[in-house]
């Protein structure tokens, strides 16, 4: 155990390094009035950005990983202080200052509980190596192949013995991983798991930062994310080394962004939304559905702000329509082995297999969990409905519904698919859930 602790604080600084680098660009991305906490989660995000992109550029040239690395994040620190000298950068506007500097006991105990959910999860993911199916047969052999080779082996891609890794995966967790390792000087999947409660405190940071911006007191952000800190369907040791933890973090990335840009809280909104528009493809295949749900959302609100939602469009096809057809560029079409999507032409067979996935998930999953979802249910029946919180629900809504609907198309039976995958992945949508029930309970105490 002793050797782990300098691999943990290598990769510790690397995140660090590369969180303190996208801070310094954060400024393009966030108003000036945005709470700090809102702030460095966006930072981290720009700067796991920082550490991935420069891989596929890098192979194709030839060059070092990184070198690659290190030129974009010198090009992008010279870029932060350009703009620093032209506009003066304050994270906090007084007002917030003054109510985030007020410190109660009930803000100290729910911050206590905050770090507790954070250490909790830490210990789960790092009391061993990631050990989880999909990161071994999946994203953790993806990275160690990238990193092994230097490059994107075509094998990934083409050898069918290979199959069970799923080429159509997205490849921005391996490449992340990969960007790591490549500073570190080695392959080490114990060390690589800090990565994830990285990614719960920067979930935490953005939920809370954004709801302090919308209006939200100090203690309903805290307590929301005091709730989401405890939440071990989502931050348990399983997930640690799967892409459901990063995923979450774009989800709500997204969410937030998506009702900002159409709610025109700032200019930066659209960027803060294309950016989360790129994670979250990047991430899954589940980030197509989440850019369709809120492409619907822009279209939807057409007919009242037109160039807000034109610009929420924008910001949310484009980063996809790029990723694809990079991703098919180079990687070709490879199929979606899991799903049979002739079923949809075949509707007398669809229909019995969707209500067999709906019995399955309502009887093992559903009713098992029934106190939790009857306070997730009341929770969301005492807010104000308001725009941005119904959008933030919609989305999750259309996210669990498709995950509760896909597997009808599953190869090996829809009741396959709910029992392995339906409560680990409708947990990704925790941090979007807690931020819309959060913002409406806000706008309630605001009218109150």
């Amino acid at each position: 155990m002793k050797s782990l602790w300098p691999s943990l604080a290598q990769v510790a600084a690397i995140l660090l390094g590369g969180a303190a680098t996208g801070y310094a660009l954060a400024s393009a991305l966030v108003p000036a009035s945005a709470p700090r906490a809102e702030r460095v989660a966006w930072g981290f995000a720009l700067g796991l950005t920082l550490l991935a992109l420069p891989l596929p550029p890098a192979f194709l040239l030839g060059l070092s990983p990184v070198l690659a690395i290190a030129l974009l994040s010198a090009l992008s620190l010279a870029a932060a202080g350009f703009s620093i000298h032209r506009q003066r950068v304050s994270p906090l506007s007084p007002r917030q200052a003054g109510e985030w500097a007020l410190i109660k006991p009930l803000h100290a105990s729910l911050a206590l509980l905050i770090l507790f959910g954070v250490l909790v999860y830490s210990l789960r993911a790092l009391a061993e190596p990631m050990w989880s199916n999909d990161f071994l047969a999946i994203w953790g052999l993806k990275g160690k192949s990238i990193f092994g080779a230097a490059g994107i082996p075509p094998s990934l891609f083409a050898d069918p013995s290979l199959g069970f890794s799923h080429a159509e995966y997205p490849l921005g967790l391996p490449l992340l991983c990969a960007s790591v390792s490549f500073l570190l000087g080695r392959w080490d999947d114990h060390a690589l798991a800090l990565l994830y409660p990285f990614f719960q405190i920067a979930t935490l940071l953005a939920l809370a930062g954004w709801l302090r911006r919308r209006g939200a007191s100090a203690t309903l952000a805290l307590a929301a994310a005091a709730l989401l800190a405890q939440f071990e369907p989502l931050y348990s040791a399983f997930q640690t080394g799967l892409a459901d933890i990063p995923f979450s973090f774009a989800a709500l990335l997204f969410g937030t962004a998506l009702v900002d840009v159409l709610d025109g809280t700032d200019p930066q909104a659209s960027r803060r939304l294309a950016l989360a528009a790129f994670l979250a493809v990047s991430t899954k295949n589940e980030g197509l559905l989440l850019i369709a749900a809120g492409a619907a959302l822009a279209l939807f609100a057409l007919k009242g702000a037109r160039a807000a939602a034109r610009s929420a469009l924008a910001a949310v096809v484009v980063p996809a329509v790029l990723l694809t057809g990079i991703g098919r560029l180079w990687k070709g079409s490879p199929p979606l082995r899991d799903f049979d999507f002739s079923l949809l032409t075949r509707p007398q067979q669809l229909l019995p297999r969707a209500g067999s996935a709906i019995r399955t998930a309502i009887s093992e999953i559903v009713l098992p969990a029934w106190p939790g979802l009857l306070c997730l249910a009341i929770l969301v029946g005492s807010g104000r409905s308001i725009p941005r919180g119904n959008r933030l629900l919609a989305l999750s809504l259309i996210g669990t519904l498709a995950y509760l609907l896909i597997p009808s198309l599953a190869v090996l039976g829809p009741e396959w698919l709910i029992r392995t995958s339906f409560a680990r992945t409708v947990s990704a949508l925790a941090p979007l859930t807690a931020a819309a029930i959060a913002v409406r309970l806000a706008e309630l105490r605001a009218d109150s």
